[in-house]
């Protein structure tokens, strides 16, 4: 692949996915539901805030991945075994927090929301429209890479 275009649609997708889950989870996590609620014990914020923490790092790798240069160190010059490499990596790591988020309704005792907040559980929803935005951007991504068969790839 002689050059590339870095911000495509589909590695915008993912970027913009992580972005929404990352800094979502400050907006809605930093409040009276979460880390200001009085009723929450100092550990379970703790553990709260390394939630939040960790979707910025999963997000921030992810976005790498999408971005990141060819192992020779050039953004022009990746070829598109490692194009398609880089943007597999970032679905799947931009996956993570999202996906996560989803299967923390599997463990005892856990629910959307606190019951003085109402019913609520949008996350679930949005989770899911987290994780779905990755692989659309991956496979637009993959489309635009074609399979790179015959291509020198």
């Amino acid at each position: 692949m002689a050059s590339q275009t870095l911000f495509t649609p589909g590695r915008t997708l993912i970027a913009l996915a992580n972005l929404t889950y990352s800094i979502g989870a400050f907006l809605a996590d930093w409040s009276v539901t979460h880390v200001l609620n009085p009723r929450w014990p100092p550990h379970a914020k703790f553990h709260n805030g390394q939630t939040m923490t960790l979707g910025v790092c999963l997000a921030a790798a992810s976005i790498w991945c999408a971005f990141k240069p060819s192992i020779s160190g050039s953004t022009e010059k990746l070829s598109a075994v490692e194009a398609r490499r880089n943007v597999f990596e970032a679905a799947v790591v931009g996956s993570f927090y999202c996906g996560a988020g989803l299967c923390a309704i599997l463990y005892p005792g856990t629910w959307w929301t606190d019951p003085e907040f109402g019913e609520g559980g949008e996350q679930r929803w949005l989770f899911s429209g987290i994780v779905a935005a990755m692989w659309v951007g991956y496979a637009i991504e993959m489309r635009s890479l074609g399979t790179g068969k015959g291509k020198g790839a």
